[in-house]
């Protein structure tokens, strides 16, 4: 319910920012001719590379949400089945880290795009401390992993706010 609750309201948000996505001006030159001119509209450009990021990742890391999830309830495999899951989960990290780094900010961003670009280092970080700690021997621990992933949301969450849009999490879509 509550993943369906989160959808809905990127949804919402999806589609107030995509309502107006571009506006229109039309200019009078000296021979009387109309011009047409488009302005970009950054809270639609933000929104459709915002949600970009969480469907690169979400179309690779499905094994690791699952291994997360098994760790959180307590509910993890034993001996080679562990192991196997341990290993499509860190491939699944390695994966999203490709699909972070593959990601090009537009040029219609370009007034945020160090912001942007911080951020998703900071999300390849998490992917790669995530991918280390299932690499190592004993418990996974992922916690600093997450934390830099709340960073990255924080630095999201400025930009999106800038341009006029609520905040949101990336974080909680890529680890549905």
């Amino acid at each position: 319910m509550k993943k369906i609750l989160f959808l809905l309201t990127l949804l919402t948000l999806l589609l107030a920012a995509c309502s107006t996505d571009k506006e229109k001006t039309t200019e009078t030159s000296i021979n009387g001719a109309a011009a047409t001119e488009e302005k970009a509209n950054p809270a639609a450009d933000i929104m459709k590379f915002y949600l970009s990021v969480s469907k690169s990742i979400n179309e690779v890391d499905a094994d690791l949400n699952a291994f997360e999830d098994a760790n959180n309830e307590g509910t993890l495999p034993e001996g080679a089945e562990l192991q196997t899951m341990k290993d499509a989960a860190k491939t699944a990290a390695d994966n999203s880290v490709a699909k972070v780094e593959a990601l090009e900010v537009p040029e219609s961003l370009s007034e945020h795009e160090e912001a942007i670009k911080g951020a998703l280092a900071k999300i390849q970080e998490a992917y790669t401390m995530k991918s280390e700690a299932l690499a190592a021997e004993g418990e996974v621990v992922v916690e600093e992993a997450n934390t830099k992933f709340q960073e990255a949301d924080t630095e999201l969450n400025a930009v999106l706010k800038e341009v006029g849009l609520v905040g949101s999490s990336i974080f909680n879509e890529v680890s549905i």
